[in-house]
């Protein structure tokens, strides 16, 4: 079989050669030898069989014609498929990991021209979000308060990505420098990584449902390093603290609470009296403003030990509340309603700074019951 044919093109000097496929059957394209000597183009096309074909960008480096033949072969067998999408993503799935192309938006999919800002504010409204709709098709818990602590982080993306940006558009190159220009802004690692799961998440759901064909934030690194240091208070500090004189009983009791139990905030505002069993307290609710009463995090109730004391300053300030038994411990002007968690968290402060703390130790009580 003929390998290969030298030949010079119409009113030029130089010779072209062509080499077939032997899988195909087919020639490759011509390549000029660069030399107008008949006996020295056999020699060079000799040469290219036994070594490789020199590559445009780089004469000292060759490529193996088997590579250039499976190659050739590949693209000569996607002309007679019948391609889908999914094919479709496969193959340029593999080509955005070598680093030829970027993100590529698919043909039929309307969302593929999506601009970045608006399509994630979209995401992070809870009650117009496809992601959120599906979560709940699926059975899966994402609250309002959520959502909207993401959607309140939006304004870093708004800060450093331009309004025409595209969601195909954005490749981990962005991401990595979205990520140091954050920190250039001197925000802690913690803050860093929370600000970029607004994108993240969402890129990971767009590609599960094939409005990208890659996520670009796959292999993406996430900051590390230890977070401010906050020391602990003393025995002796925790007794002056719940020995201050506080200006709302509620905050006071709401804090020993969590203190002995490490209920969250939502948990310990949304207790009631038939929580309170003996010398145990049933975690069976969280409550939010944006949610109302819901399941504790994760979803499981739970049973923690309570101390005779603290349960003896739960039922004094049940007393006190207006509805007694059939409101919650933690009462508001309404009955269906406890009182805002960030009773909780300006008591604990208001206490803090009258007894003239260190800062170390002036910790915030949404950290720690949350």
């Amino acid at each position: 079989m003929r390998r290969f044919c030298v030949y010079k093109r119409h009113g030029q000097d130089t010779y072209y050669a062509q080499i077939k496929n032997p899988e195909t059957g087919k020639y490759l394209a011509a390549r000029s030898t660069g030399t107008t000597d008949q006996s020295e183009a056999y020699m060079i096309v000799s040469d290219w069989l036994q070594n490789g074909i020199p590559q445009k960008k780089s004469k000292a480096k060759k490529k193996p014609l088997k590579e250039i033949f499976t190659l050739d072969t590949i693209i000569e067998v996607l002309h007679t498929l019948e391609l889908s999408s999914q094919d479709a993503i496969r193959i340029t799935s593999v080509l955005q990991d070598k680093g030829v192309i970027g993100n590529v938006a698919l043909k039929k999919e309307q969302k593929s021209e999506a601009l970045l800002l608006p399509f994630l504010k979209e995401f992070w409204d809870y009650d117009n979000s496809p992601y959120v709709r599906e979560k709940h098709a699926y059975g899966q818990s994402i609250g309002k308060r959520h959502c909207y602590e993401q959607s309140k982080k939006l304004n870093h993306w708004r800060d450093y990505f331009d309004p025409e940006t595209r969601l195909v558009d954005v490749t981990k190159d962005d991401l990595r420098d979205f990520q140091l220009t954050l920190k250039d802004k001197n925000l802690a690692p913690k803050s860093i990584n929370s600000i970029l799961t607004v994108g993240t998440v969402a890129f990971k759901w767009a590609t599960d449902r094939e409005e990208l064909t890659t996520n670009p934030a796959n292999g993406l690194r996430k900051f590390s390093g230890a977070s401010k240091k906050r020391d602990i208070l003393n025995p002796e500090e925790v007794q002056q603290v719940f020995s201050a004189s506080w200006d709302d009983e509620r905050s006071r009791v709401g804090n020993l609470l969590a203190m002995t139990t490490g209920l969250r905030a939502g948990e310990v505002v949304a207790l009631r009296k038939e929580d309170i069993q003996g010398d145990k307290l049933m975690v069976r609710h969280s409550w939010s403003f944006s949610d109302g009463l819901k399941a504790p995090k994760n979803g499981e109730e739970r049973v923690v030990p309570l101390l005779p004391q603290v349960k003896t300053e739960l039922l004094k300030l049940l007393k006190s509340s207006r509805y007694g038994d059939e409101g919650f411990i933690f009462y508001e002007t309404a009955k269906d309603k406890p009182m805002n968690i960030d009773v909780l968290n300006k008591g604990l402060t208001a206490v803090y700074v009258a007894m003239k703390l260190p800062e170390d130790k002036q910790g915030n009580i949404e950290e720690q019951v949350v």
